[in-house]
């Protein structure tokens, strides 16, 4: 029996957590009366110049204070949670297949759990699925995926050197 990766139960998690965020109605994952009492929102007045249109006007007008921040929180969210799908999914990926598949076969990957989570949603009480939300959901996995790869192959070309060094150095060491 082979050994699940880190990356692994990472899928797994992130999966569950998608699974049970996208099953609970808006009202129930509203963070908007919490940052309203915890948090002093005057500065969001300075924002008021912010206004742009994403399932509706989003803007300090239209949402109020707390609405305002808690969208960008909630989008942070999408992009955070994708980016750590797209780690883990390249990293389960590239021990199977070349780079280049590997990077193909984890962003399709992601991209389908995406539509699924927005799906999901749809058949979900008082929430939306949003085609907006997949492809900021793609831009994270995306995110994730490169910044994978940049430490992977840091790490590839540290190793490399550090074995020709000691190649070189068994070489002339007599």
């Amino acid at each position: 029996m082979k050994k699940i990766t880190w990356s692994g139960y990472v899928v797994i998690a992130v999966l569950l957590v998608l699974f049970i965020s996208s099953s609970m109605p808006y009202q129930a994952q509203s963070i908007k009366p919490g940052l309203s009492r915890y948090i002093p929102l005057g500065f969001v007045d300075h924002l008021r110049f912010i206004s742009f249109s994403y399932h509706g006007e989003v803007s300090v007008d239209a949402l109020g204070r707390s609405g305002f921040i808690e969208f960008f929180i909630r989008k942070a969210a999408h992009v955070s949670t994708f980016l750590v799908l797209g780690v883990a999914l390249i990293d389960l990926t590239r021990r199977r297949l070349t780079t280049g598949l590997a990077v193909l076969f984890a962003y399709s990957l992601a991209i389908m759990v995406a539509v699924f989570d927005e799906f999901h949603q749809i058949l979900t009480g008082d929430r939306t699925g949003l085609i907006q939300d997949v492809l900021l959901d793609g831009t994270g996995a995306l995110i994730g995926i490169g910044c994978y790869l940049l430490v992977y192959r840091k790490k590839v070309r540290r190793q490399a050197g550090s074995l020709s060094f000691r190649h070189e150095k068994r070489r002339h060491h007599f």
